[in-house]
Parts: C-alpha cells; structure tokens; sequence
C-alpha cells in the first residue's frame, strides 16, 4: 500500500511553499526589525518618563547623572538624565547642557554646552521642555566629542551638568544662572 505519485508531488510543492513563504516572512521581519532600530537611534534627544530611569529625580537630587561618565575620545556616549525642579516657579524651556569643565590641569574650559560658543568642545543635544514647580522631566541626551584632535586630552574632567532656559541671556534659569546644576566627573579615554 503505497501512497500515489500525485500525492507526493502534491506534498512536496506545498512544502516548498510552506519554506518560500517562511523565509520572505523571516527576511521582512528582519527588514522591519533594523528599520526600527536605526530611527530609534537617531531619535535619541526627547523626553522620557521619569519613572523609566534608574534614578528618578528628586528635591534632593534635582538632576540624576552618574558619578562618573566615560567618554570615547571623538566620540559621543547616550545617557538618560533627570531634573526635578524643586522650585515654586515653573521651569520655562528647560534643556540640559554642560556649563564648565575643568581640565586634569585645572584649566577651565568655559562654556562649552553646544551652540554657546564657536567652537564648543562638547555638545549636549536634548530638546528643551517645561518643567512645573515641584515636577521631575527624563531625558535622553548625547554627549559628543567634536573637538578636533589634540584640545580634549584624555583624562578625568570635573564637569558641570545645568538645567537652564537656552532663550534667556540673564535672570533665573539663564546660562549664568541656571535652574538647578550638579558636578560629575568626565573621563575622556581613547
């Protein structure tokens, strides 16, 4: 008792349908799959919910960044950083940047928070956004190295992180007198 011929070529052309149809399904998943990967990289700079980091910030760690932060000489490094403004007052287009950095040597480098100078040496690259009084905001930032080689050694540099409004030039919240600041150390490697 032997199935027929006609059977087993039936059997055969839908298995190799079957596989055809697996594997364009496979190739479109994977296709979709590195689609998604790659906007989402790029679309690193917004505001994120506070409860999605690891350290939601407070009254009394009113910006969350970690205590050290290791760089890629020509490089940039994403981070997720928190503000809390803990005053009564709203916080109008608040943006995180970098106000100072003191050099290994003890050199500072001045403002070097991006599109604050003509040649800033770091640029922080967040969107800016209010924040009410006694309200925390998250948001995913990147710190890029664009110095040209040979200004940004490498070393440990005592930095200062701000929550500030970029559209003021003096008065609360301004460049000169941020929101709220807090000072890590960045360590610049090759």
């Amino acid at each position: 008792m032997r199935g027929s011929k006609k059977a087993d070529l039936s059997l055969s052309v839908n298995a190799i349908v079957v596989f055809v149809l697996a594997f364009s399904m496979l190739g479109v998943g994977l296709y979709v799959t590195n689609l998604i990967r790659e906007n989402v990289g790029s679309g690193i700079t917004s505001v994120v919910n506070i409860q999605d980091l690891k350290s939601p910030p407070s009254a009394e760690d009113p910006i969350t960044i970690s205590r050290e932060v290791t760089l890629k000489k020509g490089k940039e490094i994403k981070l997720d950083i928190g503000y809390y403004n803990k005053n009564t007052e709203e916080a109008k287009n608040a943006k995180i940047g970098i106000s100072d950095c003191i050099t290994p040597k003890g050199e500072s480098l001045g403002i070097v928070e991006g599109g604050s100078g003509a040649d800033p040496l770091l640029v922080v690259s967040p969107i800016a956004s209010s924040v009410g009084a006694s309200e925390g905001k998250g948001y995913k930032i990147k710190i890029v190295d664009v110095s040209e080689a040979g200004i940004l050694s490498t070393g440990s540099y005592v930095c200062t992180m701000i929550a500030f409004d970029p559209e003021l030039t003096s008065d609360w919240g301004s460049l000169g007198d941020p929101y709220e600041e807090k000072q890590f150390f960045l360590n610049v490697v090759s």
